[in-house]
């Protein structure tokens, strides 16, 4: 298996540089939360989708169509993506830990996408925390061999 380091700071900074270097202009890319191989699946994109505390939602409650309107090209940008690698969209709910939704995570694996009406075919699955823990070490070992 080959070895990979462990996940020490997430890469906050290279957000923060390249917002300071466009200097508010739209940007037209977007930013990848994970992506992994596979060796059955092939690539995986993973995006997390963070419910906070204040919303009325809850990460088992949620869903990217709710607010479609205020991030669908990121969404269409992901999806569009998936298929050219090819690959798979997935899409992660979840709450901060410490927070009264922290054990309740979605998983929504994204299959179709109408660029108006939003994602129209898809898995989706509610889990535990514990639940999403064991299913996506499982995941990232097998993305190891």
């Amino acid at each position: 298996m080959a070895k990979s380091k462990e996940l020490f700071n997430d890469d906050s900074s290279g957000f923060e540089f390249v917002k300071e270097i466009l200097e508010g202009d739209p940007t037209c890319a977007i930013n990848f939360d994970r992506l992994q191989k596979q060796p059955q699946k092939g690539y995986i994109i993973f995006e997390y989708l963070l419910c906070e505390e204040e919303q009325k939602v809850n990460p088992h409650t949620s869903h990217p169509n709710r607010y479609w309107h205020k991030n669908a090209q990121k969404f269409i940008s992901l999806f569009q993506v998936s298929r050219d690698l090819p690959g798979i969209l997935v899409l992660v709910n979840y709450a901060k830990k410490g927070t009264k939704h922290e054990n309740k995570v979605k998983v929504i694996v994204v299959k179709d996408i109408d660029k108006a009406k939003g994602i129209t075919d898809s898995k989706e699955t509610d889990m535990t925390k514990d639940k999403f823990k064991v299913w996506f070490r499982k995941l990232n070992k097998e993305s190891c061999q």
